[in-house]
């Protein structure tokens, strides 16, 4: 079918074969496998034979007119074709060819795998991707040819004494982004046309942000790549590795670069470094906050605990970030109004509220004014229960409102749209006795209905307050013989606690949101 010109969609087929060659590549060819009728099969052996047998079909395919048949060709080429040398030499021929940039990365990227497969190709390989970095000047060899060249040339010999890699990659991610792409006004990204809707209010987003350099920018999945060059600069800094400092320089060029996908893209590759963000890092993301809504919420979110953001900062920076986190949700706030939590439109609203929820990681008192009006107008407040324990100073004003939004639970449905056992999980964080009445009379409607899911949080709330919860010893114990085994062992734990023995508190899983997602921590 491949082979044949009239054949339709000849680009998937050739696709289709060459993820069937690879997937059998990745088995172990002396590993034993079933299939699911339980007959040992030997088949992942027979197709890497088979299409080694039939590598010239790819060399064909690699040099066809259809782009969608040559790039998955040129891979397979890489990986089915025995003789090295030849390899070598297609694909060294397919470079000045290529249609485009993608196809041309396509190309080295595939020649620098051809030398860890065959290491006997590894000299000519090298001396290839030399006379792409220092070579003369070509139409095929612009700037990312050359930084993807550099990049692959370092990882196969990081320890090159001469390779001023990071430098050298500086200049050209420069020379690459000298010029931004067209500014475009937000009007299709998936983002911006998702419902606007929050808990408790519709609003139509009066506002379109003018803000996306990049056609297919998309800030709900900002872990996608973003620019030609995404894949090599990842590829870069995964070989400088543990190279902090010049993994760090290398970000910053990328955050002050004036391409925007360039600067999107690294602000998902600072969530790779490990350890703490350097100084010079950290100064560059929050700069991005003032000026860019969809950054701005990219990088919010990279701090939030909640949304399982992993960049963080040294102890000594802390008071830096959130600093800068208050100026900003201000900022918001002078713009936006003081509503902005609740703001009609999805992307300022975000970026305000992982602001919120970042300060409430820190348990930042500049954050309790906007986790309290969440939880009195009840808007997006399912968010702000997940950082109300941090406040046990604001106890007074907060358990009314937990206690409000308890008595708003069904009984028939405790799950939706905010579980019962998250409220009773923060009255617990709270760790006030003020709030064991709340519990009780939770725990008095819900035996009552036997629901005995929220029976079981408020059990576990009640042992958290050991002693001091010993008025509710009346309820407890003939939940002892209730007919669900988590409740019982509830309350064996619940009465162990009140009678002062050790307070230990039974394993529980965090409740789900109403929409059925487990909160990321």
């Amino acid at each position: 079918m491949a082979d044949n010109p009239a054949t339709p969609d000849r680009g998937k087929i050739v696709k289709l074969l060459l993820s069937i060659g690879h997937e059998a590549l990745g088995r172990d060819p002396e590993g034993i496998y079933f299939t699911v009728n339980g007959v040992a099969s030997t088949a992942h052996v027979d197709i890497v034979a088979e299409m080694t047998a039939r590598a010239e079909a790819f060399v064909r395919y690699a040099a066809d007119t259809d782009t969608l048949v040559r790039r998955p060709a040129i891979t397979a080429v890489d990986l089915f074709l025995a003789d090295g040398r030849r390899a070598a030499r297609v694909l060294a021929e397919r470079l000045p060819a290529a249609d485009d940039n993608g196809e041309r990365l396509l190309i080295v990227r595939t020649m620098a795998r051809l030398a860890d497969r065959l290491p006997a190709t590894g000299p000519s390989v090298t001396a290839w991707l030399d006379d792409l970095i220092d070579g003369p000047v070509r139409p095929y060899t612009n700037a990312p040819v050359r930084l993807s060249a550099l990049t692959h040339r370092f990882r196969i010999d990081p320890d090159r004494a001469t390779f001023d890699v990071v430098p050298r990659a500086i200049a050209l991610l420069r020379e690459i982004t000298a010029t931004p792409a067209a500014g475009k006004p937000c009007d299709g990204c998936r983002w911006c046309e998702a419902s606007s809707h929050v808990c408790g209010r519709r609003g139509a987003p009066a506002v379109r942000p003018a803000h996306l350099a990049a056609d297919f920018f998309d800030p709900e999945h900002p872990w996608e790549e973003h620019s030609p060059v995404s894949s090599v600069l990842r590829a870069l800094h995964t070989a400088l590795g543990d190279r902090i400092a010049e993994r760090a320089e290398l970000l910053v060029a990328q955050l002050t670069s004036p391409d925007t996908a360039t600067r999107y893209n690294a602000i998902a590759m600072a969530e790779d470094l490990p350890g703490p963000l350097p100084r010079p890092v950290l100064d560059r993301l929050l700069d991005l906050l003032p000026d860019d809504w969809a950054a701005a919420r990219m990088i919010d979110r990279g701090f939030s605990a909640w949304a399982g953001g992993q960049l963080t900062v040294a102890p000594e920076d802390t008071a830096l970030l959130l600093d800068t986190l208050a100026d900003h949700m201000a900022t918001l706030r002078s713009i936006h109004g003081p509503d902005v939590w609740a703001s009609g439109n999805p992307l300022v609203r975000s970026a305000y509220q992982e602001a919120v929820m970042t300060l409430a990681d820190h348990h930042d008192p500049r954050a309790l004014p906007d986790i309290i009006r969440a939880l009195e107008t009840r808007v997006d407040d399912w968010r702000v229960l997940y950082g109300v324990g941090g406040y046990p100073q604001a106890a007074d004003r907060l358990v009314p409102l937990l206690a409000d939004g308890l008595r708003r639970i069904d009984p028939h449905r405790p799950d939706v749209p905010i579980p019962a056992g998250l409220y009773l999980s923060c009255l617990a964080g709270l760790k006030d006795p003020i709030a064991i009445p709340v519990i009780t009379d939770t725990l008095t409607w819900a035996s009552r209905h036997q629901s005995w899911t929220v029976v079981t949080s408020a059990l576990n709330a009640l042992a958290t307050f050991g002693p001091a919860a010993r008025t509710s010893h009346h309820l407890i114990h003939p939940l002892t013989n209730a007919p669900d085994d988590a409740v019982r062992a509830a309350a064996r734990a619940a009465l162990e606690a009140l009678n002062g023995g050790k307070e230990a508190v039974p394993a529980r899983s965090m409740p789900e949101h109403g929409d059925g997602q487990h909160p990321p921590y």
